[in-house]
C-alpha cells in the first residue's frame, strides 16, 4: 500500500486498433474499435478486464504523423485487414481502468465502445455518427449487427474477470441507445454505477465526465468505489479505491501520461489521501 508522501508510479502499454471512415462531406473520421492497456512493470497473468465506454473520446496514436496514414474502411468486413494496431496515448478516462486493473489484479485491459467514433465532445458524437459515410445499416460499433463476428472473436480470446460499463446516461445521445441495449443483452452481468433517472434505464454514470471548470474528484472516487461494491471487493479495497489519486486533480491527459521509450507510458497512482484505516 503506497503512503503519503511516497511516489507510486507504474508503467504500461497502450496500443489500439484505428481505423478511418469517410464522411459524407468528403473529409476523414478517425475511429478506434479496441484498445488494449498491459502493465509492463510486473510479470503477465491470465487475468484480463473487459470494459465498454462510450466513444474513443480523445485517445489517439502516439506519433500524431500515423493518423494521415490510416487506411479507409468502407465495409466492416475490410476492418480485420485494414485497421492499424498502434501505440496509443489514452485518454484521461483510462486512469480509473488501471485502478481497476490493479484492484483485480489484472495484467490487460480491453476497451470497447457504443461507437468507434473519435469525438471529445459526447454532445456532438450523434452529429458525428450521422455524417458517416455508407453506415447503414450501422456499423460504427461491435455492437452494431455487421460486427458480431469481430464481437464474438474477441470474446473467443479468452474468460474475463469481469465487464464494466460506463458510458453515462445517454440522455444527449440517442445514437447510441440501440449499442447500449445489445450490450445490456449480451452481458447481462455488467456491472456500472446506474443512472440516478429512472428514465435513463440503459444509462451507467460515466468514470470520468469532462470536467467543466475542474476536476471532480469526488465523483471520481464515488464512482470507482460503487464499482468495486458491485464486484464484492472488500471493504479496505473499496476505501483504496474511493481515495483520492493525485490524477484526480489532473484535467489534461498530457499530464496524466508520461510516454517512455517507444511503446510504454507512466502513471502516477500515488494516494493525494490515505485510504480509511490506514
Amino acid at each position: 500500500m503506497a503512503r503519503r508522501g511516497a511516489t507510486f508510479i507504474r508503467q504500461l502499454r497502450c496500443h489500439s486498433l484505428f481505423y478511418a471512415r469517410d464522411l459524407a462531406s468528403g473529409a476523414r473520421q478517425l475511429c478506434r474499435s479496441q484498445l488494449v492497456l498491459e502493465f509492463c512493470d510486473t510479470k503477465p497473468n491470465d487475468q484480463t478486464l473487459l470494459l465498454c465506454f462510450m466513444n474513443p473520446g480523445a485517445s489517439s496514436p502516439r506519433d500524431p504523423a500515423a493518423v494521415a496514414s490510416i487506411p479507409i474502411v468502407t465495409h466492416a468486413s475490410q476492418l480485420s485487414a485494414l485497421g492499424a494496431w498502434l501505440p496509443t496515448i489514452p485518454d484521461a478516462t483510462h486512469a480509473q481502468t488501471v485502478l481497476l486493473m490493479e484492484a483485480l489484479d489484472c495484467w490487460r485491459a480491453v476497451v470497447v465502445n457504443l461507437s468507434d467514433v473519435c469525438e471529445v465532445d459526447s454532445n456532438a458524437l450523434c452529429t458525428r455518427v450521422d455524417a458517416l459515410a455508407s453506415n447503414t445499416p450501422r456499423w460504427d460499433s461491435l455492437f452494431h449487427a455487421p460486427r458480431h463476428t469481430e464481437l464474438d472473436n474477441l470474446l473467443a480470446d479468452g474468460l474475463y474477470v469481469a465487464m464494466i460499463g460506463g458510458w453515462g446516461t445517454l440522455k444527449k445521445q440517442a445514437c447510441l441507445r440501440d449499442a447500449a441495449g445489445e450490450v445490456c443483452a449480451r452481458f447481462q452481468g455488467i456491472v456500472g454505477a446506474p443512472a440516478r433517472s429512472r428514465s435513463q434505464k440503459l444509462g451507467l454514470l460515466h468514470p470520468r465526465p469532462t470536467a467543466n471548470g475542474g476536476p471532480k474528484w469526488r465523483y471520481y472516487g464515488l464512482w470507482r468505489q460503487v464499482v468495486a461494491s458491485k464486484l464484492n471487493l472488500s471493504q479496505p479495497d473499496q476505501a483504496t479505491l474511493k481515495a483520492k489519486r493525485t490524477i484526480d486533480l489532473l484535467v489534461d491527459k498530457d499530464r496524466i501520461w508520461t510516454p517512455i521509450g517507444s511503446d510504454r507510458l507512466t502513471i502516477d497512482l500515488t494516494f493525494a489521501d490515505l485510504p480509511e484505516g490506514d
